[in-house]
């Protein structure tokens, strides 16, 4: 989910916190401009005949070498026959080289390390298979180093010595944007998380989210299992300029289908006494509260209403709080903690069979880490770069991939997430909701895959 991060917060200058990296789910609206300003819903529906039930939205069918399809989990990636020779910068007649440039280093160490391991996996599984069009691929991971210069020099490294740019995952992906765009590199990126680099025409996040775009199956669904509690409606999040963006795109799309919220507040990164804020909501009678930001002051805030006796009816978050860490940190006050999501979930991995191939080449590539987020839409993009890359055939140029990422509008890597329209820039229509019972996540909604709504366009940030 998208897309922002609380960058440069007030007070905190340019260094990025250990809580920051979770802020970048904690804003599930892009970075970027959206089509015409002004509310109003996608005349497109629902997704995929899903309708706005409980389809599965799951993906993973239709032909060889479709985007979006894939091999069926365990198979062998989509092939083509034929080999060719130096077609594109990267391409040779037996190698193709892709960079990946993720946060490694910096003030949090190993950042977006996950997004970089997940790319050398699907790498390593794709070579073992043969690799793509009788070409090996080569991977140059190169580290961005947490600041925009570093996601520059790692940007123009890549437009010279490589043919795409595939999976990375940057804080300050506004650095290279200006590089990317002149030289023309394909960048097929897990996450946007700038609207500089997402306005950039070559650029594509796999995880397609944009902060105007908003589904209307996460309202529909609180409206409905909560229907009292959305006329005393309370929204919180993390102060800065682009969460504020989220939030009121976020209450916007929320107000339209029925709830009313009763009181808004931006909490300061540094602020800890959560007390008075606990306080309003009581005085104010709010019965659903939504948090925006990072687990960790989630955990501040949930801990805050447990002290002080305050127990709405529901506590919402986006898949920032999908996290073990978060589960530990919060504890008992977590208890009811409601969730959406628009990935697999881990505890249904058992079923998921391109999770389980995540998860057996990530052992091999980088053992003891652990699958998350960030690497679910890391390894989706290298999967869809090598689906694309594969139907092109030996022919292989930048334009003909650029082409081809346009007309992806469903992309699912084989029901790793949900449908994400990945070509045409746009937020996810479908969602899945689970819910924190005695420590342990279980699926609320639907019985299986995600539910889809309509795509609303709220205006805000477009």
């Amino acid at each position: 989910m998208a897309i922002v991060l609380c960058l440069v917060l007030p007070g905190c200058g340019s260094a990025l916190t250990p809580e920051q990296r979770a802020d970048v789910l904690g804003a599930p609206g892009g970075g970027g401009d959206g089509a015409a300003s002004g509310a109003g819903s996608d005349g497109g529906g629902a997704v995929a005949g899903s309708g706005t039930g409980d389809g599965p939205a799951s993906g993973g069918g239709g032909p060889a070498g479709a985007p979006g399809a894939g091999p069926g989990g365990g198979g062998a990636p989509v092939k083509c026959q034929g080999t060719g020779g130096a077609t594109a910068p990267g391409v040779t007649a037996n190698k193709i080289k892709i960079a990946n440039v993720s946060d490694v280093s910096g003030p949090v160490q190993g950042l977006f390390e996950s997004a970089q391991q997940a790319v050398k996996a699907y790498v390593g599984y794709v070579n073992s298979t043969g690799g793509v069009c009788g070409r090996t691929l080569e991977l140059m991971a190169l580290d961005s180093r947490t600041d925009s210069r570093g996601d520059q020099e790692g940007t123009a490294q890549a437009c010279s010595q490589a043919f795409a740019l595939v999976g990375s995952m940057s804080a300050y992906d506004q650095g290279g944007a200006a590089t990317a765009g002149g030289c023309g590199i394909p960048d097929l990126r897990a996450v946007t998380t700038t609207a500089q680099r997402q306005k950039v025409a070559v650029t594509y996040g796999v995880n397609s989210n944009k902060v105007n775009f908003q589904s209307t199956a996460v309202a529909d669904h609180f409206k409905s299992k909560f229907p009292a509690a959305a006329s005393k409606a309370a929204f919180l999040y993390l102060n800065s300029e682009v969460t504020k963006q989220n939030e009121a795109s976020f209450v916007k799309a929320f107000t339209s289908r029925g709830f009313s919220f009763v009181y808004e507040q931006a909490i300061d990164v540094a602020d800890f006494n959560y007390a008075p804020y606990v306080v309003q909501m009581k005085d104010r009678g709010v019965r659903y509260v939504q948090w925006l930001g990072s687990y960790q002051h989630a955990a501040r805030l949930l801990q805050a209403m447990k002290q002080q006796g305050f127990k709405p009816d529901v506590f919402v978050m986006d898949p920032v709080a999908y996290d073990a860490n978060f589960v530990k940190q919060a504890g008992d006050a977590a208890d009811g903690v409601a969730v959406f999501t628009n990935t697999a979930l881990l505890e249904e991995g058992g079923k998921n069979a391109e999770m389980k191939l995540y998860r057996s080449w990530l052992a091999r590539v980088a053992p003891g880490a652990a699958p998350d987020y960030f690497g679910f839409f890391a390894w989706g993009a290298a999967k869809l770069f090598v689906e694309l890359a594969a139907k092109i055939g030996p022919n292989l140029t930048r334009k003909a991939l650029l082409d081809a990422v346009k007309g992806v509008h469903a992309y699912t890597a084989n029901g790793l997430f949900s449908p994400q329209d990945v070509g045409g820039k746009r937020t996810a229509k479908c969602w899945a909701f689970i819910r924190l019972q005695g420590g342990r996540w279980s699926r609320e909604a639907p019985g299986s895959g995600f539910r889809c709504g309509q795509l609303m366009n709220t205006g805000v940030g477009a």
